[in-house]
């Protein structure tokens, strides 16, 4: 009998933790915007741009205290680049980035979240060209954001998301050609999903 109410006691303290502990799992799409890759003018004025790109957004998260929770994100991203010098601009190809953050984030209010975080950022170059010449590049970055989350059912959420993140960008092709500082890039986005538990 003794074992039995033991049992009972500790079962509430056993499964609490665990049936906490579930996984957010978010999806949401939208659009980039981020500040030049390269600006030079100390002979001619010469700026290389990405346009504004299509992004897409996936992230898991589990509680990690009462208030607070650690998630990763990784966030897809894909437009064209373009090469001004001189006045006159010049299409390079597609520039596709692929990073992931590990972040926390807790609430601000009922609906809205904050987020901060650090990761990878990479650079997928269509064609070795230009300042891609000897490739891509893979880059630190930091950040931070905002969540709203409003309720659409007892286990899914629609989420509006805004981020921002920096990092330093060069490449090997850059640096032999005696670009041997990298320059800060912004990145801000605006995306849309849904998320849910599990």
């Amino acid at each position: 009998m003794r074992a039995v109410l033991l049992a009972l006691s500790i079962a509430p303290v056993a499964t609490g933790p665990a049936l906490h502990a579930q996984v957010d799992l978010t999806a949401r799409a939208g659009v980039m915007w981020a500040t030049p890759l390269l600006r030079d003018d100390i002979i001619e004025e010469v700026e290389v741009r990405q346009k504004l790109a299509p992004a897409l957004v996936l992230g898991a998260s589990l509680p990690i205290a009462p208030r607070y929770d650690a998630g990763l994100e990784l966030t897809l991203t894909s437009s064209g680049y373009r090469a001004s010098e001189g006045g006159t601009t010049s299409d390079l190809g597609t520039i596709r980035t692929g990073s992931v953050t590990l972040g926390l984030h807790g609430p601000i209010s009922r609906r809205l979240r904050w987020r901060a975080g650090t990761g990878l950022l990479r650079y997928f170059p269509q064609k070795k060209t230009g300042m891609f010449q000897r490739g891509g590049t893979t880059r630190f970055l930091a950040g931070a954001g905002l969540d709203y989350r409003h309720p659409m059912s007892s286990s899914w959420q629609l989420i509006a998301s805004l981020r921002y993140d920096w990092h330093r960008f060069t490449t090997e092709e850059l640096q032999s050609r005696g670009f041997s500082q990298s320059q800060a890039v912004q990145r801000i986005s605006a995306t849309v999903g849904v998320g849910g538990s599990r």
